[in-house]
């Protein structure tokens, strides 16, 4: 969103506000743009529209940097639960803890509840006939942790895709890796959604399959929600008209190399989807060999918008691997992960 690494603006882990005067895209391109932000935030106060973002959509408030109470200040999202019959869960809970035993509905899930709110604002938008151009962030919780949703049942554990690095134990991996998977082999869990009631069994292959099935409804109820999107782009008139990236924070090891989450430079983690539909570009489906980092998006798609690139940005324009085929091969990414707050992997032993 920034065009930066997390080095230069000092978000090392969730829970740290951005910088006031960090710029996003949303800074960057011209104020014709109307811009919205619909999701998960974790960059500071997730209630209230920052950044340059105009339009804003809340999820949560577990990540605000504010004392919140469960009165008129609530999440977008919490109000819609409400709305529908359901009681939204306590502050300060967050979706982890909260999500596993409120067996909601399909509708009412976040990844639902966002797909819709987005499909809105597209129709409204063109039905406004303002001429004025839009960014829209839609940032989806789902599939995220907890291994629970409203289509669990929807994939057979015993039927489901596994690789050869299932359940297998990296034995010439780093220590960090090795122990990490014994903590997970040995029936641990994310504290945060076992706090919630996801349980799952992961002393077994059963009970893997099982949470794997499960993670993999979790993509298929986000992959439905991005449909209703582009849907709506395509009844709109829009889609032609209209650049879409679809990427992800992070993968989820799912049972590879015996892990679970994320905290893993292994490809499960951190080889994520990027897929861009932009006007005037050919070769629809092309598949570009090679890596490629997020910090290149947001000067890609300044390029694409003819928007001016913002001195310091630390990525580049990829615009010429989308428009002439430029090589992908020998580029570089650089990943981190600093191991904040990771988890406890073992049992805690006493000095007394």
């Amino acid at each position: 969103m920034t065009g930066l690494y997390p080095q230069t603006t000092g978000l090392a882990k969730n829970g740290i506000a951005l910088d006031p005067h960090t710029k996003t895209i949303a800074d960057m391109v011209s104020e014709d743009y109307i811009r919205a932000h619909f999701g998960k935030w974790h960059l500071g106060d997730d209630l209230v529209a920052q950044h340059g973002f105009e339009e804003w959509i809340s999820l949560e408030g577990v990540h605000s940097l504010r004392q919140l109470s469960d009165g008129d200040e609530l999440p977008d999202y919490y109000r819609f639960l409400r709305e529908n019959g359901v009681e939204p869960p306590t502050f300060p809970a967050g979706y982890e803890i909260w999500a596993p035993g409120a067996e909601l509905a399909e509708e009412l899930a976040p990844a639902s509840f966002l797909g819709q709110e987005a499909s809105r604002f597209i129709r409204g938008h063109a039905a406004a006939g303002s001429g004025r151009p839009f960014m829209l962030y839609v940032t989806f919780f789902e599939p995220h942790p907890p291994y629970t949703g409203p289509l669990n049942g929807m994939y057979s554990p015993d039927e489901i895709d596994v690789g050869p690095a299932f359940l297998k134990r990296p034995q010439s991996s780093s220590l960090l890796n090795q122990l990490r998977a014994d903590y997970y082999m040995a029936g641990n869990l994310n504290p945060l959604g076992v706090a919630g009631g996801d349980i799952h069994d992961t002393t077994t292959e059963a009970g893997w399959r099982k949470l794997r099935a499960q993670y993999f409804a979790n993509v298929t109820l986000m992959d439905r929600a991005v449909g209703r999107i582009m849907s709506a782009l395509e009844e709109s008139g829009l889609a032609d008209e209209t650049i879409v990236v679809f990427t992800s924070e992070h993968g989820e090891m799912a049972g590879d190399h015996g892990m679970l989450e994320k905290r893993s430079l292994y490809e499960e983690a951190s080889r994520v989807p990027l897929l861009v539909r932009a006007p005037g570009l050919e070769g629809g489906g092309t598949i570009v060999e090679g890596s490629i980092g997020q910090i290149d998006l947001v000067p890609t798609l300044l390029e694409l918008l003819g928007e001016p690139l913002q001195d310091g940005l630390e990525g580049v324009s990829r615009v010429p691997v989308l428009r002439d085929g430029a090589s992908l091969r020998d580029n570089d990414v650089f990943l981190q992960w600093n191991g904040v707050d990771d988890r406890d992997l073992g049992a805690r032993t006493s000095t007394e």
